[in-house]
């Protein structure tokens, strides 16, 4: 039983460790494509009465708008990430 699973736990980190590199290669390409509008929604927004909370809902809402335009498929954690991302640099930047 032991070395069944240990067969299928090294199949496990040979896939895992082949996908890795491609996987992280996809979100940077797709958090460097999309950080640059995420910026402009989240400084468009700075200046509104909404809450915070609500600033950072209407930004995932309109980056995942802006994505889907330009056809690239990202997850909601990864607009999750690249609207902190921009509230982030927002903040250091004022």
């Amino acid at each position: 039983m032991k070395s069944l699973l240990a067969k299928i736990w090294g199949i496990t980190i040979s896939v895992f460790n082949f996908y890795l590199p491609i996987l992280k290669e996809i979100a940077s390409s797709s958090v460097a494509a999309l950080l640059p509008i995420a910026l402009e929604i989240v400084q468009s927004l700075a200046e509104t009465k909404k809450t915070g909370s609500e600033k950072r809902e209407t930004a995932v809402k309109k980056l995942t708008s802006e994505a889907k335009k330009l056809g690239l498929v990202a997850s909601e954690s990864l607009i999750r990430f690249t609207v902190e991302s921009a509230v982030q640099r927002t903040k250091i930047d004022s």
